[in-house]
This record gives structure tokens, C-alpha cells and sequence, in this order.
């Protein structure tokens, strides 16, 4: 392991701890009241368990998305993996609208499915005012291809996503926020493909080709 990968690392267990610490945190504050006699309270039970899901679904969707394709399952893996963001979502200014038939189960199984869930969490970010974030994909001879277009009031990335999407941002200057963009750039680069970025009226779409031969 290089340097590089080392510090991509330390930025992926930074961004994942920042995503979960608002949940958790609820989870122990919503216990400690109980502990203080709140038993009673049905709105701070209420709170406990809806925080307790968020946090148990973000890390379904990270266990994926940071982790090996390998934690979805061998069947319908596309299926699977808008079925996770789409939960994640559930209550959230942000919803996904996925569209990715089997025919990209076929062609790139699991490791497409992964690297598309992990595009997809990234497109949520530029919808921080609310929108709809489309997801398609599309079997083309040797390559696949998986877009995520954010649509949206003002969507837009963080100038430091776009950057570490557009592979113009040295990693030793990269915060935790950019980890996922970057993460991303490289799992499409090491599946024979490549990642960009393009602005539309409607809002940013990326763009991610892969090779199709990918099944396992």
C-alpha cells in the first residue's frame, strides 16, 4: 500500500464517521433522557428508533460503497443497490428515481452495481436543497455505461467533489468531504473505465464507463 491509498483511506473512515455521528448521537441522547426517567415520553422513543434507522441504513449503504462488492448479493445486485440509497433517502429533501434494468446485472454484477451505488451517493451531494437524483445505466458492446443525474434547485457539487471527480485535485490537500469523489475515480479507473463530469441545465450528471465482462 502506498501513500496514497494509506491517505485515501484515513479520508474514507473520516467521511464515514462524520455521516453516522449525527444519528448516533441522537440514538444516545434519546437513551440518556429515557435513563432520566423519560421512560414515558413516546416522542423521545420515537426519535431513538427513527435515528437508530437512519443510522443502520447509512451503514448498509457505506458497507457497500466503501466496502467489496461481495455484501450484495449475487441475484439482482443493481436492484439491490438503489434499493439501499432509495431507504437511506426515505424522509430526506433528496429522493433517487433508478433506473437500471438487468441488463447490467448480466454485464458488470456486482462490481457495477457497487461503483453505481457509490456514484449515486456522491450525486446525492449536489442536491443539498432538495431534488430528484435519476439513475440509468446502459449495455453498449465491451463497456457499460451508469449515469447519475442530480435534478434540482440550484444542484450543484461542492467545488472539492468536482475537483477530486475531475482527478485535478492532489490527494495531500483533500479533506474527508472529496474521499467518496476520489474513491470513485480510481474503483472506474481499476475497472477499465473512466468517470466524468458534465453540467446540464437540469444539473450536474456523472458519468461513469465501465468494462461489461464484469459478472462475479
Amino acid at each position: 500500500m502506498d501513500e496514497s491509498e494509506l491517505r485515501l483511506l484515513e479520508l474514507i473512515a473520516a467521511r464515514m464517521c462524520h455521516d453516522l455521528v449525527g444519528p448516533v448521537g441522537a440514538s444516545v441522547n434519546g437513551a440518556e433522557l429515557l435513563a432520566e426517567g423519560e421512560a414515558a415520553d413516546a416522542e423521545v422513543v420515537r426519535l431513538i428508533g427513527q435515528s437508530a434507522r437512519q443510522a443502520s441504513r447509512r451503514l448498509q449503504v457505506f458497507r457497500v460503497a466503501y466496502g467489496t462488492p461481495g455484501a450484495l448479493s449475487g441475484g439482482r445486485p443493481f436492484a439491490q443497490a438503489g434499493q439501499l440509497l432509495a431507504a437511506m433517502l426515505e424522509g430526506e429533501k433528496a429522493s433517487v428515481d433508478w433506473q437500471v434494468d438487468a441488463a447490467l446485472d448480466a454485464a458488470c454484477g456486482r462490481v457495477g452495481a457497487r461503483l453505481a451505488l457509490l456514484v449515486a451517493l456522491i450525486g446525492v451531494e449536489a442536491l443539498a436543497r432538495g431534488g430528484v437524483l435519476r439513475v440509468s445505466g446502459a449495455v453498449s458492446g465491451a463497456h457499460a455505461t451508469i449515469e447519475a443525474q442530480a435534478a434540482g434547485p440550484n444542484a450543484k457539487f461542492p467545488d472539492e467533489t468536482a475537483a477530486a471527480l475531475r482527478g485535478s485535485i492532489p490527494i495531500a490537500q483533500m479533506t474527508a468531504k472529496a474521499a467518496p469523489a476520489e474513491l470513485a475515480r480510481r474503483l472506474a479507473a481499476a475497472a477499465g473505465g473512466g468517470l466524468t463530469l458534465a453540467e446540464t441545465p437540469e444539473g450536474p450528471v456523472l458519468r461513469v464507463t465501465i468494462a461489461a465482462d464484469l459478472s462475479s
